[in-house]
């Protein structure tokens, strides 16, 4: 008897952790073909490299920020893909990180859930200008994504429905 429900214990885990590999693996694949998918975006710029930002939502709000450079005098074009978001965020561009006080909004917006949205260096660049007097270009903006709290969440051990990522995409004008 103690020994079935041994093997009994020892199965159902085998199956609990067959199955989170399973939509582990499924998730990895719907970002490689989101990647695909923002880089078709891009069009006619040519493809520069991406950044992917994996997390978990929490019962609290977290930022996650990602640095990216502008080099020469070139156009960027920037693909924000959230298909694999269960839940909204915000995207806030900034021209410094966030331990500066005095950095500047160039760009947020929300609603990217289920979407892929582009935005150029070249609208960036114009609202620098206009917010910072003898500005001349961005030599590198801070895109932070602004996470809620989502009540409920399992801070310690995230289900899958918790999981989420956001695939970012550059090029530039050739």
């Amino acid at each position: 008897m103690k020994r079935g429900f041994i093997l009994l214990f020892v199965f159902g885990f085998a199956i609990l952790f067959a199955q989170t590999a399973a939509n582990l693996t499924e998730f990895k694949e719907n970002i490689a073909n989101q990647k695909v998918e923002a880089k078709d975006a891009l069009k006619p710029y040519r493809f520069d490299g991406s950044k992917i930002t994996y997390f978990n939502f929490k019962t609290y709000k977290q930022t996650k920020e990602v640095e990216i450079y502008l080099f020469n005098n070139t156009d960027y074009r920037f693909s924000f893909n959230g298909k694999s978001l269960p839940n909204d965020v915000t995207v806030e561009i900034y021209d410094k990180d966030k331990t500066q006080s005095n950095r500047i909004l160039l760009k947020s917006f929300s609603g990217i859930q289920g979407e892929n949205i582009v935005v150029e260096s070249s609208e960036l660049n114009d609202t620098y200008k206009n917010k910072k007097s003898n500005a001349t270009r961005l030599k590198r903006v801070f895109v932070n994504y602004q996470i809620p709290g989502i009540p409920g969440a399992q801070n310690k051990t995230p289900t899958m429905k918790e999981r989420a990522a956001v695939v970012l995409v550059m090029g530039y004008k050739n």
